[in-house]
């Protein structure tokens, strides 16, 4: 029996392997053509008597009512001038991440096919954590100095937590999240089953998106706090439904248990081993458990309701 369960296994593997390899083939195919405009090298490496060119070629970075004297002012302080140079040391060349951006764009057009491609631009913001990515249909402006590497200087006014997150690795991650949380800024269910399955759907749209990228990554966790995650699914659960918290419109459990954090907020021993928002790890645990059951296309994964999605999942996490 256990010969015939195991061959079982092995069949079914292979199988969504292969529907994987295709719709990736298919992916591949999908045009793109996206535009990068690099106006981070462009802006410090110019001179004064340049401005009136970048303004021509990049007049979405000028609005008509900043003043001339603004932007001189920047091309010439000294904290911008040393975040380009510690840029420049990490993206000297583009080109990598470019690919990265632009297959990006290609799952998205591919599950969501009125998706505007937009044109990236990079810039230097300022290490302003809510700044790092910004997106308004056409346009999506990438800060680089919000993706320098974990350890870097410039992020020692920032908690450990968020400068995990700082980090080449992430910033594809962080330009798809920032993508889907425009997309689908919010639910209407608001108890909270249905705000931790409605960041659980997102998730999954980032699996779809960027298959290749790691939970670690997606979730913004480090290995030991995706580890604990992992260990202590059933724990997590088991506590929700104790408390009876499923179905409760309690706002402060958004706080508690979906926002990004240091650690989750269960007020018990385990709050400093946990990591931050574990219900959007919970809730991607039951998307995933549905979709595994239901071939259905993402939009109408989203159309759909929590109650239904947590019912028909299955979801039973192994103690």
């Amino acid at each position: 029996m256990k010969k015939w369960l195991c061959l079982s296994f092995i069949f079914l593997m292979l199988v969504a392997c292969t529907s994987t390899n295709k719709t990736e083939q298919e992916i591949a195919k999908v045009k793109t053509n996206t535009q990068f405009a690099l106006f981070h090298n462009a802006l410090f490496t110019a001179s004064p008597k340049d401005l009136p060119e970048l303004k021509s070629d990049f007049p979405y970075m000028f609005p008509k009512q900043m003043p001339d004297e603004l932007v001189l002012e920047r091309m010439k302080d000294t904290s911008q001038q040393f975040l380009y140079k510690q840029v420049k040391k990490v993206y000297g060349d583009f080109n990598t991440y470019e690919t990265q951006i632009d297959d990006l764009f290609k799952h998205i057009k591919y599950y969501f096919n009125d998706f505007k491609i937009p044109t990236v631009v990079t810039d230097i913001t300022g290490v302003l954590y809510q700044d790092r990515v910004l997106y308004a249909d056409t346009l999506l402006l990438v800060s680089l100095d919000m993706f320098l590497g974990k350890d870097n200087e410039v992020y020692g006014g920032y908690a450990k937590y968020l400068s995990e997150t700082f980090t080449p690795k992430h910033m594809t991650s962080a330009i798809a999240q920032k993508i889907i949380d425009t997309k689908y800024p919010f639910d209407k269910n608001r108890t909270f089953l249905g705000q931790m399955i409605f960041e659980g759907k997102k998730a999954y749209l980032l699996d779809l998106f960027l298959p290749t990228i790691t939970d670690e990554i997606k979730l913004g966790y480090t290995p030991k706090k995706l580890a604990w995650a992992k260990v202590n699914e059933a724990t997590v659960w088991a506590f929700f439904i104790k408390n009876e918290l499923l179905y409760s419109n309690d706002v402060k459990l958004k706080q508690r248990f979906l926002e990004v954090a240091p650690f989750s907020k269960f007020y018990t021993s385990i709050d400093r081993d946990s990591p931050g928002a574990i219900g959007k790890y919970t809730g991607l645990q039951i998307v995933r458990a549905y979709m595994n059951k239901h071939e259905i296309s993402p939009q109408t994964l989203i159309d759909l309701d929590a109650q239904t999605i947590l019912s028909q999942s299955g979801y039973k996490p192994k103690k």
